[in-house]
């Protein structure tokens, strides 16, 4: 076994995964390398203070993201949801596996959604997602797909639930303002299904996990989920951390209100894709706690983010 630091490509550095997974990288001892559409952002100051090496530039730059992955190994992929083209994440992850191969990357971990375990044999949602969804899980298919087929070494997906840190600033701003402007969300669930929640911080630990042993997590897609709660139950814990006494509200959607959502282009999809009530089942708990230990519950995220969550509901 060699023993060269590794250096890894992680994208989306400045964002909540990346940024989770190049601290976890540099505590290592790793070299980090990504790219930054602007150099003076807080979050890429941040990166730059612990080490990552940053070049000037976004997905679409050919020309920075192989500057940026020169003597990288290992390569972390994935981009946010696009639902206006659904086209450009497939496109881009081609072009990342491309750059990654000729720069010399042997092993590739990419994260994308819970949403694509629905496109396997048997995995089908009881309610099919509407035509919006299913282009975007398709979309993301072919992302996991290019990396499957990039001829890796090794190669690791992630499918993560619904983000924890969408009850927080900035995501709480993107689909659920409601909750701190009106302490109440409109959503699809129902008071006895749950939510498959996840934590940005175990996705890069899961993440790094697989970097660490690549024939271990070789040919592995990880639905990762790691508490499942009702949604009010959710809302209490997030009510209690704020600490001013307020109460959270879970509106469940009548069906009315769900077809007038999708019928006006809402692009909130917990507000009005009736697939997502079943995705908490299509992860395996007990078997992400024996290949990465330490799920995180939402009680613990909100005490690690107590700092954000009063500043997210507290500031005037």
């Amino acid at each position: 076994m060699s023993s060269e630091t590794p250096t890894v490509f992680v994208s989306m550095a400045t964002g909540a995964q990346g940024g989770a997974l190049a601290r976890k990288l540099r505590a290592l001892g790793w070299n980090v390398r990504a790219t930054a559409r602007d150099l003076h952002r807080p979050e890429a100051k941040a990166l730059r203070d612990i080490g990552v090496h940053l070049t000037p530039g976004d997905w679409d730059d050919e020309d920075a993201l192989r500057t940026a992955l020169t003597g990288c190994t290992k390569a972390f992929i994935g981009y946010t949801a696009n639902l206006l083209d659904f086209e450009a994440a497939p496109r881009r992850a081609q072009r990342a596996v491309c750059l990654a191969r000729e720069a010399g990357v042997t092993q590739a971990v990419c994260t994308t959604t819970l949403g694509t375990v629905m496109l396997e044999e048997g995995k089908e949602p009881l309610i099919p997602p509407t035509p919006l969804l299913a282009q975007h899980f398709a979309s993301k298919r072919r992302v996991e797909k290019a990396i499957e087929e990039g001829g890796f070494d090794s190669w690791t997906v992630l499918r993560p639930g619904f983000f924890m840190a969408n009850f927080l600033d900035p995501k709480v701003w993107y689909g659920y303002a409601d909750v701190p402007e009106k302490g109440e969300w409109a959503n699809v669930m129902t008071p006895d299904l749950t939510l498959g929640l996840v934590d940005h911080e175990y996705i890069a630990k899961f993440a790094a996990a697989a970097f660490q042993d690549p024939a271990r997590f070789n040919g592995i897609r990880a639905g990762l989920v790691t508490e499942e709660l009702p949604v009010q139950e959710t809302l209490d814990q997030l009510a209690a951390a704020i600490g001013d006494g307020r109460k959270l509200k879970a509106h469940f959607m009548t069906d009315e209100e769900i077809d007038k959502a999708v019928a006006e282009g809402s692009w909130a999809v917990f507000s009005r894709e009736r697939c997502v009530r079943y995705m908490d089942v299509l992860a395996d708990t007990e078997e992400l706690e024996r290949l990465v230990p330490g799920l995180t519950t939402f009680k613990q995220y909100l005490e690690r983010e107590k700092a954000l969550v009063k500043s997210t509901y507290l500031s005037s």
